[in-house]
């Protein structure tokens, strides 16, 4: 039997890629950030282009305007409400570059902006509330037109019992399908 030594290699590499993302990501859950501010803090042409873009109405969400290596981008949430969040409390959210083109668009509960950058964006860290005591992590990161997840992890914060952990137990796993 003759085996192709360099389509044995390339499996072996693809077979590794997720593991080794994983291991480089910095899963420090430390100071998660929400967008509090409510739209209308935003100068008005601001205001008019998020919320045509996104179809919603301006009452209806809440920007920041985050300055980045490449210009600045917008971190937008859907207000709390059952239209805009379910019931563990993850809401609508999403990323928008200066001219409002949407680069990042899920649910969640609450992010951070990492230290490190991709095409002078800011890799993103997204949490999803699951339970009481443990939810799931994303790691994002900008690619040149838009953010890809790169990175999952299970977050453990405390047990059944109502202790909360010192330091979070994260796991991280290969990604599923969804965003």
């Amino acid at each position: 039997m003759r085996v192709n030594l360099s389509a044995v290699l390339s499996l072996m590499l693809l077979a590794a890629i997720p593991h080794a993302t994983a291991q480089r990501v910095d899963w420090d859950t430390k100071d998660w950030q929400v967008v509090s501010q409510p739209l209308g803090s935003l100068p008005a042409q601001d205001q008019k282009g998020i919320a045509s873009r996104l179809g919603v109405k301006p009452e209806e969400l809440l920007a920041l305007r985050v300055e980045t290596a490449s210009g600045h981008i917008f971190l937008v949430q859907g207000i709390y409400s059952p239209m805009w969040c379910g019931a563990a409390s993850n809401c609508a959210f999403w990323v928008l570059s200066s001219d409002y083109k949407v680069l990042l668009s899920k649910v969640t509960q609450r992010f951070k902006l990492q230290a490190s950058m991709h095409h002078g964006h800011p890799d993103i860290l997204t949490y999803m509330h699951g339970s009481a005591t443990a939810g799931a992590l994303s790691y994002w990161q900008y690619q040149g037109t838009h953010y890809v997840r790169i990175a999952c992890a299970d977050g453990e914060y405390g047990d059944s019992d109502g202790n909360v952990f010192k330091n979070p137990h994260i796991s991280p796993h290969p990604c599923g399908t969804g965003g």
